[in-house]
């Protein structure tokens, strides 16, 4: 058994309370707070596509909103509100994106009892993902040869899709079932999850920051 230190527990939670908290409070400053130590974290990750999402894909939709505004509310200093609150929410989403292992935050969460059936029908899927691309691809190729392209919005290709997912899942509940696997037997884990200290020192005082923004504010 080996432990491993993981902070996607921690940063996922901190994420999900800020979403709740940015929905339903309208402060600005909290907003760009958001947005500036999203921005920050990204930076140093080196994720560039991160940083370019956080910039220009909220980008059009902040503009329209705050021109909406601007043109028939009563109150412009909303449509600031808004356009902070859009590039809120595209950080989080970039952080979740590019700060958080969904495999590891799934099996973390199976270790803290969610539903082992639930969080490998998810692993499944996220496994799948790049043999569905790979399907894709043939299929693509294929209808090449005969003539004919296939676009994005063609039928034919989430008809395959559907049967080839279809034909995997008896694969894998055989293959499951084959290796012992029981949804109601007790499981141990090669691997144990730990929140990493200073992680976990990190996020709390961000989370206090965060609160003491909504307050004053």
């Amino acid at each position: 058994m080996s432990v491993t230190k993981s902070s996607a527990l921690m940063l996922s939670g901190l994420l999900l309370l800020l979403t709740i908290e940015l929905s339903f409070t309208s402060s600005v400053t909290l907003n760009w707070f958001v947005v500036l130590v999203s921005a920050l974290y990204l930076l140093s990750k080196k994720k560039w596509f991160g940083l370019f999402g956080l910039v220009f894909f909220p980008l059009i939709p902040a503009l329209g909103t705050y021109w909406s505004v601007y043109l028939y509310g009563n109150n412009p200093d909303y449509g600031l509100v808004l356009v902070s609150r859009t590039f809120a929410f595209a950080a989080i989403g970039m952080v979740f994106a590019f700060g958080v292992d969904l495999e590891e935050l799934l099996l973390i969460l199976e270790q803290k009892k969610l539903p082992t059936s639930f969080v490998y029908g998810i692993l499944v899927v996220l496994h799948a993902m790049p043999v569905i691309q790979r399907e894709i691809m043939a299929l693509r190729e294929a209808s090449l040869f005969r003539g004919k392209k296939l676009h994005f919005y063609s039928p034919l290709m989430y008809l395959k899709v559907i049967f080839v997912a279809n034909h995997w899942r008896d694969s894998y509940t055989e293959a499951m079932f084959s290796r012992g696997f029981d949804e109601e037997g007790e499981r141990t884990h090669y691997i144990q999850y730990k929140v990493c200290p200073k992680s976990l020192a990190t996020l709390g005082v961000l989370t206090v920051i965060s609160q003491f923004i909504l307050i004053i504010t």
